[in-house]
């Protein structure tokens, strides 16, 4: 069976690289992503599957019955882009203004399809089921795997494990990055709103200068994670956007920050939004102005089960071989892959997409870009778990 995979795997591989690169040239927003979704469901019905469109808005789910009874596992992949005017050249750069797949769903969606492939070539020696699991909304703070989930993708037939992949730039192609326990941080976010006075640019006595105040504001926000938040602690703070003022010569009457906490441990969670609240309010008091805290918090990490993350790793190491499985440290990226692993036995792991030969820029930024040679031992990857799953016995 795992050489089986492999030939297959190295078989499509061309037709994995071409998908994506489909995806990446037409990339497209959270809950937008229409004809995404209109591609993936339609080479599924090509591969024979009981696919289901429009979960969750724009996902879609397909199930292969393999051909003996067993359990059921599901393998996911995410499908949308994020606001980003593209900066890469290639042949295959976004033709969407201002969106890109920065973060490589097109790459997950892409895998995903070659593993649906692989799997179905296989399907009657397969015992139980997969469900493929194509989910939109990523990008958006409990968007889409709540929807899904809401809406049944774990059951009829019940999920009894899931495995899911996230590419990472920082380790080689053709490798793959692993770890027990929790692997991807939660998120929460703020918005503060800091309202003054405005003026003219030649009368600043005159004003209360919001400008001013978001500076020191975004600037002390740092002391949160450096003096007041236990050391031992992995977290960080940072600042997205700052939005205000109307012209050079106006002195702006509010401005609007919005920002992201990234954090493991959610006990620490309310006191850092209290501490952040507390900065602002001492800042703008000492400059006469007021302000608005918007604060959200509440996701969980993404926590790999030690049986099935030790599967997945024993998987890895008969594709790609030993040296090519990486133990990797924890990372702060949000992944709402998390919902699925709080519900049931779940391996998330990272896809190694660097170059060894040209600069690799990190995920969200313009320039962002992977390494595809990787992508089919990917495919192979999820097929040969979901298989290897499968085939334990019932517990």
């Amino acid at each position: 069976m795992l050489k089986r995979i492999k030939d297959l795997a190295n078989e499509i591989e061309s037709d994995i690289i071409k998908t994506r690169r489909q995806i990446h040239k037409n990339p497209e927003l959270s809950l937008n992503e229409f004809k995404t979704s209109k591609l993936v469901a339609s080479k599924l019905n090509d591969l024979g599957f009981d696919v289901t469109e429009n979960i969750g808005k724009t996902g879609v789910v397909a199930l292969l019955r393999g051909g003996l009874p067993g359990k059921t596992v599901a393998l996911r992949a995410d499908m949308d882009a994020l606001p980003i005017l593209e900066q890469n050249e290639h042949e295959f750069k976004s033709v969407n203004d201002h969106i890109m797949h920065a973060c490589g769903h097109d790459a997950h969606t892409a895998v995903l399809l070659g593993a649906a492939t692989i799997l179905s070539k296989i399907k009657g020696s397969i015992k139980g089921n997969i469900k493929f699991i194509f989910q939109p909304s990523e990008e958006i703070r409990l968007g889409g795997a709540v929807d899904m989930i809401k809406e049944g993708v774990l059951e009829n037939p019940k999920v009894d494990s899931i495995f899911g992949l996230h590419v990472n730039p920082e380790l080689p192609a053709k490798t793959i990055g692993y770890r027990e326990g929790a692997v991807c941080a939660t998120g929460a976010g703020f918005i503060i709103d800091i309202i003054g006075n405005g003026g003219g640019g030649s009368s600043p006595h005159e004003a209360v200068d919001t400008i001013i105040i978001a500076s020191q504001v975004v600037r002390s926000l740092q002391t949160v994670s450096s003096s007041k938040v236990d050391p031992r602690e992995t977290f960080v703070i940072t600042v997205g956007t700052i939005n205000g003022g109307y012209a050079a010569n106006v002195i702006a009457d509010k401005v609007t920050l919005t920002g992201t906490i990234r954090y493991f441990n959610s006990e620490i969670i309310v006191k850092v939004g209290n501490d952040i609240e507390e900065i602002v309010k001492h800042i703008t008091a000492a400059h006469g102005a007021t302000y608005n805290f918007n604060f959200r918090a509440g996701g969980i990490p993404v926590t790999n089960d030690a049986k099935m993350i030790n599967l997945v790793k024993n998987a890895a190491i008969q594709i790609l071989d030993k040296e090519n499985v990486i133990l990797v440290p924890q990372c702060l990226w949000g992944e709402d892959f998390a919902l699925y692993a709080s519900l049931i036995p779940a391996a998330f792991v990272l896809l190694g997409v660097g170059f060894d030969n040209q600069e690799n820029y990190p995920l969200h930024n313009s320039k962002f870009d992977i390494n595809e040679n990787g992508l089919s031992m990917g495919a192979a990857l999820m097929a040969y778990s979901a298989v290897s799953f499968l085939n334990e016995p019932m517990s």
